[in-house]
């Protein structure tokens, strides 16, 4: 033990690498959307992680604690999963790895993320320290980077839960199960998820197919940081713009909306086609930011009954545009009698997998 040394540290660009969209605000970084986070890897043995909390955790002494959708976070080390849990406090530090006195000194790679969606909670990552042979650094970033724009699906919707009688909680929403996650896993790729559950392009989820829920549409919150009904350190998260010049851009853009429209569209003429036009402007904005980035339309997991309007809609965003590197794919809809369900239908973890397995396929003969 005696060539090991303290090594403390904040989650910075030359400390660690960053996963998904994230920024440094003072002593932390902020993660607020699915899978947001950092991977690091040291020699060593102890490893002590600090997060922050958002207003979800503020208290009044005296008044009873209400139910909150607070921020779930992973420390995951050599791909264990180390910590899961819920942040609850303001400050919440945890000794995570190594804290028997002859524990062995080893290399490790660190990824700590924020498991749930950014709507209901964000987290701060603060101060990192390690028991080391040396300072940490960053893992390397990989060729590729897939970014993935979606709804509950995307992140990975109450699929900790046994079955489809569990209503939504943060803390059985789990990114790392999502096709999404599992998708640039198996392709090597880094990803970065912008994904809001209950969320369309022509309408949020709804229980009544005669009225929209305009103000769950993705088009205005793809180009900010992130959205939450929180704050944090004071700070309304869409106040942020997302700053597309100096951030690393996604070779691959995959695409997974519609399974909430469809809610409000059923099988209506006319909805159909003001959905395709929207869907077809979405392209256009998604595009413009990102012009070299190839697209893929994915989309069937929760049933693609809307699958051939979103084919009309690359087709015809390709004609407007010009731009060739446009594709739709169909994901085969969820065997439920056979995979089962997660919570409020959502699809199972094995559903994410097969789901993940077919995409991964059909984008290795486009990357």
């Amino acid at each position: 033990m005696s060539n090991l040394q303290e090594f403390t540290f904040l989650p910075t660009d030359d400390h660690v690498k960053v996963l998904g969209r994230t920024f440094m605000l003072d002593d932390c970084r902020v993660l607020s959307l699915s899978g947001a986070g950092v991977e690091f890897k040291y020699t060593g043995t102890k490893l002590t992680v600090t997060f922050y909390g958002d207003s979800t955790t503020e208290t009044v002494e005296g008044e009873a604690e209400p139910r909150r959708d607070q921020a779930r976070v992973a420390v995951i080390i050599d791909g264990i999963t180390m910590l899961d849990t819920v942040i609850k406090k303001p400050v919440e530090k945890f000794v995570v790895f190594g804290e028997e006195e002859n524990a062995p000194i080893g290399e490790h790679v660190v990824r700590i993320i924020k498991l749930s969606e950014p709507r209901m909670s964000t987290v701060g990552l603060g101060e990192i320290s390690v028991l080391a042979t040396e300072a940490v650094s960053g893992t390397e970033y990989n060729d590729k980077l897939i970014e993935f724009i979606g709804d509950s699906i995307t992140c990975g919707y109450g699929i900790d839960t046994p079955d489809e009688w569990y209503i939504f909680s943060t803390d059985t929403e789990n990114v790392t199960k999502s096709f999404a996650y599992k998708t640039a896993h198996k392709l090597g790729a880094d990803y970065s998820l912008v994904s809001y559950s209950g969320h369309g392009l022509l309408s949020g989820y709804t229980d009544d197919p005669t009225t929209p829920v305009l103000d769950e549409l993705m088009q205005p919150y793809y180009e900010i940081f992130a959205y939450s009904y929180n704050t944090f350190r004071g700070m309304k998260l869409e106040s942020r713009k997302w700053d597309y010049e100096s951030e690393r851009k996604p070779d691959v853009i995959v695409i997974n909306l519609g399974t909430n429209d469809e809610s409000y569209i059923q099988d209506d003429a006319d909805k159909k086609a003001a959905f395709e036009s929207a869907y077809v402007d979405f392209l256009e904005q998604v595009h413009n930011v990102n012009p070299k980035s190839t697209i893929v339309v994915a989309f069937g997991l929760m049933g693609d009954a809307l699958f051939e309007v979103e084919e009309r809609a690359v087709s015809k965003f390709k004609d407007k545009s010009g731009f060739r590197d446009v594709y739709a794919f169909r994901i085969r809809p969820q065997d439920f009698e056979r995979n089962g369900y997660a919570a409020d239908w959502h699809p199972s973890a094995a559903s994410h997998e097969i789901a993940a397995d077919e995409l991964t396929e059909f984008l290795k003969t486009i990357m």
